[in-house]
């Protein structure tokens, strides 16, 4: 089914959810001996799920990503987003209603297919034993306190809503369904086999390889893609470095402008990264005037106390004749070369950094 048939389906079950809300709160107010309290306990329910619920699906894939030997490196409880950033885990406050998902990196390579789909898989498992463990509660607490019962019938409309919202193999506006991704995994879909060689390009990156040498068939013994496809963009990305490394700076250029012309679909950082490495490659071939429009494209990125950011940074004011400033940028990303969290993009970012 397609994302009319997914809008119709997300549609539906907001209305379903709505209406059982609607069901328990009458209830409470109704049927127990303090419709009050009951009612208060209602929505405190509801209001308890709607933080728990999503928080409870993103604990479940990082539980299955840590046993599958993964890291973290961002995801969002509720009211507050976390990532990592120079190896240390930065938060901010976020919508809890952002479609942010939890984002892992493999520790090593191998296996990767079982590995991507029980990390996938995690987030349903959760989310089904938060909405059992809610009605369980609501039937043991209810013969202690037929009004406090009313705290998890509160939650179990959300919660349930959130559970089969999930459970389709449809993609929503904000991205497929986790169930989507399983299938797409399982079947070796187009993008779950783009999915699969990343994960295992990230995980021979953390076993301390760079990205040439990492075998060619991870980057292109794949299908072709639409632009519209998030991996589309992180395969790009990957080939970019690929032939960067290499020397191939031409198809390096080719990955890096058919990544800009997809910027309908990227995310601000995505973009801002994109424009920030396209900086670095006017740079690279004596493009002041480019480079420079770039840059300001990518400001916020170039302020990170980064060292890819002083990379191309130090390769800009290279092109604009100031070499005193190159060097010093230059130093400045060697030494910031050990916040990098995975062994072979430190080694990939050393070797462009002794070329300038």
């Amino acid at each position: 089914m397609g994302r009319i048939g997914g809008k119709i389906y997300a549609i539906a079950l907001l209305l379903l959810m709505a209406a059982g809300e609607c069901l328990v709160v009458y209830f409470a107010w109704t049927k127990a001996g303090t419709g009050v309290a009951a009612t208060a306990y209602a929505i405190g329910g509801f209001l308890l799920a709607i933080i728990l619920a999503p928080t409870v699906h993103e604990l479940g894939h990082i539980v299955f990503a840590k046993a599958q030997g993964m890291r973290v490196v961002m995801t969002k409880f509720s009211f507050f987003s976390f990532w990592e950033e120079n190896g240390k885990m930065r938060f901010s406050f976020a919508s809890p209603f952002a479609s942010e998902q939890t984002q892992t990196i493999p520790l090593r390579g191998g296996n990767m297919k079982k590995r991507a789909e029980l990390y996938t898989v995690g987030g349903i498992i959760f989310g089904g034993i938060y909405s059992a463990a809610l009605l369980a509660g609501a039937f043991l607490v209810r013969s202690v306190s037929e009004s406090a019962a009313f705290l998890f019938w509160g939650g179990v409309p959300y919660a349930a809503y959130l559970f089969f919202l999930n459970l389709p193999p449809f993609r929503y506006e904000n991205g497929p369904t986790d169930t989507a991704v399983l299938q797409s995994i399982v079947r070796e879909a187009p993008a779950g086999k783009c999915l699969i060689s990343a994960m295992e390009i990230h995980g021979k990156l953390a076993e301390g390889k760079s990205f040439s040498e990492i075998d060619e068939k991870f980057y292109f013994d794949l299908p072709q893609l639409p632009e519209d496809e998030p991996m589309y963009a992180i395969i790009l990305d990957l080939r970019y470095r690929y032939y960067l490394e290499r020397g191939e700076t031409e198809r390096a250029a080719d990955c890096l402008n058919r990544l800009a012309s997809a910027q309908p679909y990227l995310s601000k950082n995505d973009f801002e990264q994109t424009a920030a490495e396209l900086t670095y490659m006017h740079a690279l071939n004596g493009d002041a005037e480019r480079a420079e429009e770039c840059a300001k494209l990518s400001k916020e990125y170039l302020e990170k106390e980064d060292a890819t950011a002083k990379r191309i940074l130090a390769a800009y004011a290279s092109v604009k004749g100031e070499k005193g400033k190159a060097l010093s940028l230059k130093e400045r990303a060697l030494g910031l070369l050990d916040k990098k969290g995975i062994e072979g993009v430190k080694k990939f970012e050393k070797i462009l950094l002794e070329r300038l």
